[in-house]
């Protein structure tokens, strides 16, 4: 329900699935012994112990149009159903607006895995997407939406209400996995039906009347620039139950004049049950879906993009229009109108096969009639739109020029990248001629040599909390000299390093876990941290280069955190030690980070330390470019999304002190005039407090690179959570549709003397 869905076909020349991946079977593993909850709705009233009514307004999500709200006349209990009924109004100015119901099992009924199931019947009409699904209790451990995961069990389009959807979304990037169940001579808005969802580690099978029509076993969780989570996260947390009805949106259209708001509106569900086994085990294998892709191979030049007209598929969007022909490798693309969007004129090559660790260089001779520019890039169409060759703005004239580009993938194999051209957009229509296109390796990195670079959120140490690779300990050279138990623990979704020393045990080195290679400079101060506690009170020790601790530990948490000024240039290993006589000892959060307000301010990093947050309904991918030897972060905004917030790049984790003074500063210009908008601001993901300590300051950008500086003092009580966010949506309710690039150069936040 927070993306828009849309019917994925395969081309089944492109690719062949494993027969044994897309067998279903439609036995359950459940019977009514396994009952764990069930609600009937048998009360006069919705029961506010069970369900809470989620409150949201127009456009929150999707672009819809309801608000939501617990009015009775939009979700009430009658006669034994739950119903949640859309409600359109008509003021006297003739303005229309529409109230539905969302209802939710948030922090009371919460379940991780089993057999989730309901009994329903949807309505009818042009724009309504009921849905029964389910979200994380608790969004933000594994990160926002997609990364947190969210199950689909039931989403029926309101024109269409022959044919069911069951979706999961995960990511980042924002990938999803969909199957569909038609009835014949039948509709679930005329009957009712039962809708389930199998959800157990590593498999979720979707039901329909006992019918298992799609099953999946390979999903993932990610963070930009950081490795998968241990499988099968996201799926492995708690998730809470959730009934709605929106009105219009991205993906069902808008109600028209067919579309009626009486009984034929109305969701009706009869009862929802919750089946669990006593146990699931959870030390699962991913059983990968494996597609072998048509454009895997090469021509005997080592070339990957294939020539002809076949091969290539012309697209056209928001009034874009063109005329086109390939013949063997050569491209015309003759605009008749060129729409607002860049992507209104579109040549794509599908299905392109690039594989981690490798480099490769693209390539392709173009000219105008007249000076104009276009677009091309390399994207993925399946891993949420990012760029594996950012945006390249090609000028073209008259003459034929050769164009060349050079990108390595380095996070992981994608067997279904595409090709770009784009030509919308430009205010020009003039013809363009594209040849010699050529897509080619050129190399390897050495990914097993690579160092434990600094990663995104500015922390050298890889796996500091215990979630990645096999066992939840990748990255972590382990000495265990005593055969003492490490384990992390997987309770209630908790990620701890557990370490279980025998008895009669004197030295805390006998269980050593650490991490090497950090190349770190003379004269720089890093922070050391984690959290720790054990199952009595004992030591553990750490130590880099010559520092050396040996914190007590209680059986309560504690947060633990040293300074540490690096005396020579060399490279260092951090070491935990944490072997105690019968004791269990639990680490968690461990970051080796400089001291220093904010980090990698000039990219010279690359992206570490920084994310970029896009909200679904803007459009924008960052990128580091080198520009006269300089490197600088590139944000290629499609739209803006309609408030401020919807695209921001941003650096978590800055401490401010309570009293003291300081200096931010930043270099940003714009390919069009608009205004920005910055702050340092409270991480409010808990409790949605985002007080700005500096105030939100707005800013206006030019086609000229201009230094923009700020002097506060903090008010506030100290905060080491602190959120530096440059926003380049929707600034002073400006939504822009219109496709631009913005520069951000040389951050700093200083304190002052």
């Amino acid at each position: 329900m927070k993306s828009t869905k849309t019917k994925v076909a395969l081309i089944l020349t492109a690719f062949t699935v494993l027969a044994s991946l897309s067998a279903q079977t439609s036995a359950s593993n459940y019977t009514e012994a396994d009952l764990v909850w069930k609600e009937d709705f048998n009360g006069k009233k919705l029961n506010t112990k069970d369900w809470n009514f989620e409150f949201h307004q127009p456009g929150w999500v999707n672009n819809e149009l309801q608000s939501y709200d617990d009015s009775p006349k939009n979700t009430y209990v009658k006669d034994g159903f739950l119903v949640i009924q859309p409600i359109k109004t008509v003021k006297a100015d003739g303005s229309v607006s529409y109230t539905s119901g969302r209802i939710n099992t948030q922090g009371k009924h919460i379940f991780t895995y089993g057999r989730i199931e309901a009994r329903l019947k949807v309505p009818k009409g042009k724009g309504y997407l009921p849905a029964f699904w389910m979200m994380p209790d608790d969004e933000s451990f594994y990160g926002q939406w997609p990364k947190c995961g969210e199950i689909d069990i039931m989403e029926v389009l309101g024109h269409e209400t022959e044919t069911l959807y069951g979706t999961l979304h995960y990511g980042e990037p924002h990938n999803s996995k969909q199957g569909s169940y038609t009835l014949k001579g039948d509709t679930f808005a005329d009957s009712f039906h039962n809708f389930a969802v199998e959800w157990e580690p590593g498999v979720i099978r979707f039901y329909c009347d006992g019918e298992n029509y799609k099953t999946v076993t390979d999903w993932y969780t990610r963070r930009p620039g950081f490795d998968e989570v241990t499988f099968p996260a996201p799926f492995d947390q708690p998730f809470y139950i959730i009934f709605n009805v929106a009105v219009g949106g991205d993906w069902p259209g808008y109600p028209d004049e067919t579309t009626t708001f009486g009984p034929e509106a109305q969701m009706m569900v009869d009862w929802v049950k919750v089946y669990q086994k006593k146990e699931y085990n959870e030390d699962v294998e991913k059983v990968q879906e494996v597609v072998v892709s048509a454009a895997a191979s090469t021509d005997s030049s080592g070339n990957m993009v294939r020539s002809g007209e076949s091969n290539w598929a012309f697209l056209k969007f928001q009034g874009g229009n063109a005329k086109f022909s390939a013949k063997n490798d050569k491209l015309e693309i003759s605009p008749i109108s060129d729409g607002p969007v860049l992507h209104a004129i579109q040549v794509v090559q599908e299905n392109i096969s690039l594989k981690k660790g490798d480099i490769y260089r693209y390539s392709f001779d173009a000219s105008a009639d007249e000076e104009r520019t276009i677009v091309a890039c390399i994207s993925a169409p399946n891993n949420g739109w990012i760029r594996y060759l950012p945006d390249q703005y090609v000028k073209l004239n008259n003459k034929k020029q050769h164009f060349s580009f050079e990108f390595k993938m380095l996070e992981f194999t994608d067997p279904t990248a595409r090709i770009e051209f784009n030509c919308g957009n430009q205010k020009s229509l003039a013809p363009v001629h594209i040849s010699n296109m050529r897509l080619e390796k050129i190399g390897e990195v050495d990914l097993s040599s690579a160092g434990l670079n600094l990663l995104p959120d500015g922390n050298m140490i890889h796996n500091g909390q215990f979630q990645e690779g096999k066992g939840r300990l990748a990255y972590w050279k382990i000495q265990n000299n005593i055969n003492a138990e490490i384990k992390v623990s997987n309770v209630n979704g908790r990620r701890e390093l557990m370490v279980t020393a025998p008895e009669t045990i004197t030295s805390y080195s006998d269980v050593i876990l650490s991490q090497e290679g950090f190349a770190l400079p003379a004269g720089k101060q890093y922070i050391i941290s984690f959290d720790a506690y054990a199952s009595r009170d004992c030591r553990m020790g750490f130590q880099i280069g010559k520092f050396k601790e040996y914190p007590v530990l209680t059986t309560k948490k504690q947060h633990f955190e040293y300074l540490y000024t690096i005396p020579k240039t060399n490279e260092y290993s951090l070491q935990l030690m944490l072997s105690n006589s019968g004791a269990t000892v639990y680490v968690d959060n461990v970051l080796l980070k400089e001291n220093s307000c904010l980090l990698n301010g000039t990219f010279s990093s690359g992206i570490a330390a920084w994310e970029l947050y896009a909200h679904q309904n803007a459009a924008v991918s960052l990128n580091i470019e080198e520009i006269d030897g300089n490197k600088q972060a590139v944000a290629a905004i499609q739209k803006t999304g309609d408030a401020d917030w919807m695209i921001q790049l941003k650096q978590n984790n800055i401490l401010l002190e309570k009293g003291k003074t300081y200096h931010v500063s930043f270099k940003a210009k714009s390919d069009m005039n608009r205004t920005l908008m910055w702050a340092l601001q409270r991480d409010g993901s808990k409790d949605d407090n985002w007080i700005p300590y500096s105030d939100t300051i707005k800013f206006d950008v030019t086609k000229d690179f201009n230094t923009y500086e700020h002097t506060f003092t903090m008010a506030s009580a100290t905060d080491p959570a602190v959120i530096f966010t440059i926003s380049m949506g929707a600034v002073n309710g400006k939504q822009i549709n219109s496709t631009h690039k913005i520069y951000i150069d040389d951050v700093s936040i200083e304190e002052v003397k």
